[in-house]
């Protein structure tokens, strides 16, 4: 019987949901409601800014109304009036939230890669210091 390597597996699953973007697709909305809805607590954490933005760009232009029956009859109706003016609006805002998403992200990876090249660069400077004396 030959020995299953479940890390490696997992390496390979992780690899493959990276390469093909998975990864910023966002999650059930079952998911997204319970671990994503408030904003982050920190505004110069850029990482939890972005995950943030990422899980909640899409907006849905219905909500479910409860309470009073007649109440909630008014309210559906008034939203039958107005969706041809609400509907496309919102389709708009996802479509600019789900680019302004992807932008997010993408500084979010420069900043990191900017990072990366200031520590390369102060060893080649350290370097160039320690052969010039």
């Amino acid at each position: 019987m030959s020995e299953i390597n479940v890390e490696a597996i997992m390496d390979e699953i992780k690899s493959n949901i990276k390469e093909n973007g998975i990864d910023k697709q966002p999650l059930s909305f079952a998911e997204e409601a319970t671990s994503h809805s408030a904003a982050p607590a920190s505004s110069g954490d850029l990482n939890a800014a972005v995950q943030y933005i990422s899980y909640n760009y899409e907006l849905n232009p219905y909500q479910v109304y409860t309470g009073n029956p007649v109440k909630v009859f008014i309210k559906k109706a008034i939203r039958k009036v107005a969706n041809f003016f609400v509907i496309p609006i919102v389709v708009q805002q996802n479509a600019v939230n789900a680019n302004f998403a992807v932008v997010c992200d993408a500084v979010r990876e420069q900043k990191e890669e900017i990072e990366n090249m200031k520590q390369v660069l102060d060893e080649i400077n350290r370097k160039i210091d320690k052969l010039s004396k």
